[in-house]
């Protein structure tokens, strides 16, 4: 039998970086790996990576278990990018076209350099706009620079909160919205939108329902008394962690491309 590709996803946070590899049977996914891999404070700082010298020196050990043949999915954190919706011009043009309007569009409206700027987007479902996201170039360039550093094959940079999207299909049907958090933030996701909230804004769920205008019954968050995200992988060897809801992000890093 050939061997699989492992399809890995990688979240790095604050204190931890927690990994996820899992191949893809014909009847579901199968886990391959997990990993749990503690950072030195002041690594990370509010999702910027302040010292990635020793962030590679953290993560090269790991890195060394993993086969030749994978891919790997980035996260990135939410916190640190722009989500704007624009209007779609009004002549119609070409995708390089498009891609240099949007690039201009959005670099005016944020002050900003066009080269300055990396940006994806996507037909707005609900009105006649793009949904636009955009970070700095330069904290892409060193994400890329210490994958390459540590030999991994990169597939996609995925904002944290959008790789919620793809364990929605998992969710109960009354449910639409996934929700996971730790100390200094919430993440959610819907099928059209995805963001972040600073814990210190919100008092509780019910609090974060209402800022999203969804009932909480239509809410689900990835914790030990709620959404259980490893109900995504149909074959569960090795066993999965203890403190699994915490890998929620990471999961749907390493599922891929959203289908819903």
């Amino acid at each position: 039998m050939a061997f699989r590709f492992w399809k890995i996803g990688l979240h790095i946070q604050q204190h931890v970086a927690l990994a996820v590899a899992v191949t893809k049977l014909a009847t579901g996914w199968q886990l391959q790996r997990w990993w749990r891999l503690p950072l030195t404070p002041g690594v990370i700082d509010d999702g910027y990576i302040r010292d990635p010298e020793l962030l590679t020196r953290t993560l090269r050990p790991w890195s060394r278990e993993l086969p030749r043949r994978h891919r790997l999915h980035l996260s990135f954190p939410t916190g640190r990018t722009v989500q704007k919706s624009l209007p779609r011009p009004s002549m119609a043009l070409r995708e390089r076209e498009q891609s240099a309007w949007l690039g201009g569009t959005l670099a005016r409206e944020l002050n900003m350099e066009s080269d300055a700027l990396r940006f994806d987007y996507g037909d707005d479902a609900l009105a006649p706009a793009f949904n636009v996201t955009a970070v700095q170039s330069r904290e892409i360039a060193t994400l890329l620079t210490l994958a390459q550093t540590l030999n991994l094959r990169v597939a996609a940079v995925t904002p944290d909160a959008c790789a919620l999207q793809r364990l929605l299909p998992y969710l109960p049907s009354e449910q639409r919205c996934l929700v996971w958090r730790d100390e200094a933030q919430w993440l959610w996701a819907t099928r059209y939108a995805w963001g972040r909230r600073a814990a210190g804004t919100l008092d509780d769920a019910t609090a974060l329902a209402a800022q999203l205008s969804l009932p909480p019954e239509a809410i689900a968050f990835s914790r030990p008394d709620d959404f259980d995200p490893w109900r995504a992988v149909s074959v569960r060897q090795p066993p999965v962690p203890d403190g699994g809801h915490a890998f929620a992000v990471a999961l749907g890093l390493a599922l891929g491309e959203v289908q819903i």
